[in-house]
C-alpha cells in the first residue's frame, strides 16, 4: 500500500530522514492526509486567546530579577492549532494536567508513535546511520552541539536519554 501514488509525497518526506518501513506506516496512518491539519485555503489554523496571569511572571537573567507580568494582568496568548494538532497525532503533544497545587504538563498523543520515533532517534540520528543529505547532516550537527554542552567544570549539561 505503501507504494501507491497517493502517499508518494510522503516517501520522499520519509526518504530523506531515513525512515524504516514499519515507522512510516504508522507515522502514515496518523498524518494522512495531510490536509486535514490545514484550515481554509490551505493556511495554518492560528488563534489569538486572551488570558489572565495567574502568578507574576519573573525573568532572571546575571543576578538581576525582572518582572514581566504581574499577577491579574491580561496577556495575549498565541495558539498554531494546525501544529498542535499534528504534533498530537504523533505522539510529540503535551498536555496541562493539575494535580494537588500545580500544573503538570505530560505528554499525550499516539504512545506507538512516540515510541517509533525515539527508536528512530536512538538507532538512526545517534548511530549517525542515516542517508546523506542537508537535512540529515542538520540533525547530526544538531546532536552533536547537545553533546558538546558541558558545564565549567567539564559535566555535561544533557544526559545521553536527554540528547
Amino acid at each position: 500500500m505503501l507504494s501507491c501514488s497517493e502517499f508518494s509525497t510522503y516517501m520522499r518526506v520519509f526518504d530523506n530522514f531515513g525512515f524504516g518501513l514499519r515507522v512510516r506506516s504508522r507515522l502514515l496512518t496518523r498524518i494522512y492526509p495531510f490536509e486535514s491539519f490545514l484550515g481554509i485555503n490551505r493556511k495554518l489554523v492560528i488563534e489569538y486567546e486572551v488570558r489572565e496571569v495567574k502568578r507574576t511572571e519573573r525573568n532572571r537573567k546575571n543576578g538581576e530579577t525582572t518582572v514581566r507580568r504581574l499577577a491579574g494582568d491580561i496577556k495575549r496568548i498565541k495558539r498554531n492549532r494546525s501544529r498542535d494538532t499534528f504534533k498530537m497525532r504523533l505522539g510529540m503533544g503535551t498536555v496541562l494536567e493539575q494535580s494537588g497545587d500545580g500544573l503538570v504538563e505530560k505528554a499525550s498523543g499516539s504512545s506507538l508513535c512516540r515510541i517509533s520515533l525515539w527508536q528512530y532517534v536512538l538507532i538512526g540520528v545517534e548511530t549517525g546511520r542515516l542517508p546523506e543529505n542537508q537535512l540529515t547532516k542538520e540533525l547530526i550537527c544538531y546532536r552533536d552541539s547537545l553533546k558538546a554542552n558541558v558545564s565549567e567544570q567539564g559535566e555535561k549539561l544533557l544526559g545521553g536519554k536527554h540528547i
